[in-house]
């Protein structure tokens, strides 16, 4: 897994990712999001982590973190290992910023979606490490924002 550190949208660098969110964090009610989504392409499979600090009435801001890995044969293994890229970054926060961290899943509970095999297994998986989640339709970190990230922003060099 080929791991590249965290930018602002516009592709700037985050040399300190707990400082830049503590400083992106204004307000008391602000809380941050974190989903992850994953594109097959060819032999190597592309996730895109993004980690949206909102506050409530005057918006948000977005940093985000592109990895590129080999490919997975199975859906599972794909939603897994993106529930854990957002967990692991939720897991940097949770401690040193003092806020809500609601992890979101690209899974969907609509049974006519393949991932509604895996739904509560992931949302179970988040909750045991003492996060709020949110799957479709309702996950929009990871099924918006980190699916336009891994579609298409094209990726930087560290």
């Amino acid at each position: 897994m080929v791991r590249a550190m965290w930018k602002t949208l516009s592709g700037e660098p985050v040399v300190d990712l707990v400082q830049t969110v503590r400083g992106l964090m204004r307000r008391r009610d602000c809380v941050v999001h974190v989903g992850t989504d994953s594109q097959v392409r060819g032999d190597r499979v592309h996730f895109a982590t993004a980690l949206a600090v909102i506050t409530p009435g005057a918006g948000g801001r977005l940093l985000y973190r592109r990895e590129l890995g080999a490919r997975m044969p199975a859906l599972a293994q794909r939603l897994f290992r993106e529930a854990e890229l957002s967990i692991h970054a939720a897991r940097l926060l949770e401690h040193r910023v003092g806020r809500r961290i609601v992890v979101h899943v690209d899974a969907n509970s609509d049974e006519r979606h393949r991932s509604s095999r895996y739904v509560h297994a992931l949302a179970g998986m988040v909750r045991g490490f003492g996060f709020e989640v949110r799957v479709k339709p309702h996950s929009w970190c990871a099924s918006r924002v980190a699916d336009h990230l891994v579609r298409f922003v094209p990726a930087q060099s560290n």
